[in-house]
């Protein structure tokens, strides 16, 4: 599914894609439910970075709310490697609500002089293959400034 956003950028998600109509994250962001129970939300904010050192620091402010509102425990930390920009993750492992184990990501993306701030939930499935960077990554990848 192509999508052109009015916050400046565009993604490539997978065909079964949902557009949530109305984002629980508030003015300047865009939901999006992807299969397997798969949160994004992406986040378009001039002013929370001028630069990749600013977006990684929005990566550590975004993860302090699961890591200390919801007790949640760091699980891994660093660059993505994705080609042309820089992409900066902070995972945290975390029990929602429910009573449900989750993965909160919270990724800060620089490219072409521009930050986008991309949050990722996901059902935590077991030890073993948590955390999965590799699903991040590939969602991260899928987003770019327009």
């Amino acid at each position: 599914m192509h999508i052109e956003s009015p916050l400046g950028f565009i993604a490539d998600f997978p065909e079964h894609t949902q557009v949530l109509e109305d984002s629980s994250a508030g003015p300047g962001t865009e939901q999006y439910g992807l299969l397997g129970d798969v949160l994004v939300t992406v986040i378009k904010d001039d002013t929370s970075a001028q630069g990749a050192p600013q977006a990684n620091g929005w990566a550590h402010l975004m993860s302090e709310f699961y890591l200390e509102e919801r007790k949640g425990t760091l699980l891994t930390e660093g660059e993505l490697n994705i080609p042309g920009r820089s992409a900066y993750a902070v995972l945290v492992g975390y029990t929602d609500a429910e009573g449900d184990a989750r993965v909160a990501a919270s990724v800060g993306v620089w490219e072409s002089n521009r930050f986008i701030g991309v949050m990722v939930i996901w059902p935590y499935a077991n030890p073993e293959i948590e955390p999965r960077v590799d699903l991040l990554k590939e969602i991260v990848s899928s987003i770019r400034t327009a």
